[in-house]
Parts: structure tokens; C-alpha cells; sequence
């Protein structure tokens, strides 16, 4: 980290344009706000001696939503986690934390609630995961990664308390920042017969001349009939111009065809008369 900080401040001595160290500084920020510690972040040093001093559940309860930021417009959420860093407060006292410990202390666990359940939603394993990173920052004398603000038996203690109170309300946090869902239920009885539909007014503008419908022209019957005389017409004279021969041979045929016919059909009345009795 401290070479990447010692060449950002070389290339700025140097003129260089701000965007082509942008993407450094901002990786130097992330790595600043990863290892740097939360003491005295939150809740500053006098503060934190002023609530030690105090014997006023209320006046600590009121010093730490003002130092944490919590607004009255947030109700119940508020009202959560004012008693979540109260008893986060308790517990430093019952432990004997001095300020800076106890500062420390209430930075980890708002750290902890606005990250895992605000911003990221992440489940309790991942959460476990968060404190163990923030309890080994302050837990090792390791500059600049982590500063040894906690002995291991105070870091064991620790993970003992979030054990016993945030991870085992875990759910009951999660869900005050869940997305409320309404579900509508609506009971429908299908009826046997449909229903009537409401009348409907009728109007002079509504009205039609049944001569201009397709559909009701079968009606006029003279009209129809005058169609379908003109039709036969056309069919007979259709036929006719087909029965008509097309040159002297063909004609010479049909005549054969016809003198043929005639003498067999000549007598044929006869040859059907019913006998006389």
C-alpha cells in the first residue's frame, strides 16, 4: 500500500493528468478504508468518556443516535438499532473496555449490521465471515493492515457476544429491511349461466337499409329471381354455342348422329304402351 501511495505522489509532482492516476487512487482508498481502523469513527473520544460517565440509560440512548445518525423518520428501524448500540455500549461496560476499545467496538458492529444486512443482504454465514475480517484488524499488531486493539481472550469475547445477540436475531434484522410484499385474495364463484349483459339504448343512427346487406339479400325475392332468369340465359346460350359445330365435317356428323337417333327413337311410344285389357 505504501508504494502505491509513494507513486501516486510521484505522478502528481510530475503534472500528470488526474485521470491517469484516477484508477490507482482509487484502489489506494479501498485498501485505505480495508485496513484502516474504526476507532474513535463513530463515536469520538470525549463523547465516548461522557457516556461511560453517565447513569442515564435515556442520555446514552440519546448521544449514540445522534453520533450513529439515526433519524425518528426511520420508526421501528430506528428504534432497533438504538437499542442494537445501546446494548453494544453495555457490553463494553461489563467487559471493562476502555474508550478507544469501546468506540472500536460499536464502529465493528455498525459496520457489521449496515453491511451484511443493508447493503449487501448477505446470509449469516457470510456476515460470520465480515466479523472475523474486522476483528482481525483490530485484533493484530500488524501496521498498517490491522492495529492490536483486542487481546485474543477480548476478540474471543467478542465473537461470543455477536454470537449470542446479532447472529442469533440475525433473521429478525433481515427481515425490517426486506421489501414489503401485499398479496390481494379474491374469492370468484363461477355462475351456470352467464349474465345478461345490460341493454343497451338503440338509436336512429344505428338503423340500416336492408338493401345495402350483404346478408339479407336472398330475401327480395324479385330481385332474385330476375338473377337467376338472367343466369339460365346465359348458361342456355353457353350451351347452345357449345352444341354449335365448329366446321362442315363436324356438322355433317352431328346430322348423321341426328337421322340415326330419329329412327330409333321413331316408335318408341309404341314399344312402352301399356297392353289393353
Amino acid at each position: 500500500m505504501e508504494p502505491l501511495r509513494v507513486a501516486i505522489e510521484a505522478a502528481t509532482e510530475a503534472n500528470l493528468d488526474a485521470s491517469e492516476i484516477q484508477d490507482a487512487q482509487q484502489i489506494l482508498s479501498k485498501l485505505e478504508a480495508e485496513t484502516q481502523p474504526l476507532t474513535f469513527t463513530d463515536v469520538p473520544r470525549a463523547d465516548m468518556e461522557v457516556m461511560q460517565a453517565s447513569t442515564s440509560r435515556e442520555e446514552v440512548v440519546a448521544k449514540l443516535a445522534k453520533l450513529m445518525r439515526l433519524s425518528k423518520e426511520d420508526g421501528l428501524q430506528a428504534e432497533v438499532l438504538a437499542d442494537f448500540h445501546f446494548h453494544n455500549f453495555m457490553f463494553c461496560q461489563r467487559s471493562g473496555f476502555c474508550s478507544e476499545k469501546a468506540s472500536a467496538l460499536l464502529s465493528i458492529m455498525r459496520v457489521l449490521h449496515s453491511t451484511a444486512i443493508v447493503k449487501q443482504k448477505a446470509k449469516v454465514e457470510q456476515a460470520r465471515a465480515l466479523l472475523e475480517k474486522l476483528l482481525q484488524r483490530h485484533s493484530r499488531q500488524l501496521p498498517p493492515f490491522s492495529v492490536g486493539i483486542y487481546t485474543k481472550k477480548e476478540a474471543d469475547a467478542i465473537r461470543e457476544y455477536a454470537n449470542r445477540t446479532f447472529f442469533r436475531h440475525y433473521s429478525m434484522f433481515a427481515s425490517m429491511y426486506e421489501q414489503p410484499l401485499d398479496i390481494v385474495l379474491r374469492k370468484v364463484e363461477p355462475g351456470v349461466v352467464p349474465h345478461v349483459p345490460p341493454p343497451a339504448e338503440f338509436h336512429v343512427s344505428h338503423e340500416l337499409d336492408p338493401h345495402e346487406v350483404p346478408e339479407l339479400q336472398d330475401l327480395f325475392q324479385p330481385k332474385a329471381v330476375a338473377e337467376e332468369d338472367e343466369e339460365a340465359k346465359l348458361r342456355r346460350k353457353s350451351e347452345a354455342k357449345m352444341l354449335k359445330p365448329k366446321n362442315r365435317k363436324e356438322a355433317t356428323l352431328l346430322e348423321i348422329i341426328d337421322e340415326a337417333m330419329k329412327a330409333q327413337l321413331e316408335d318408341i311410344d309404341s314399344k312402352f304402351a301399356l297392353p289393353e285389357l
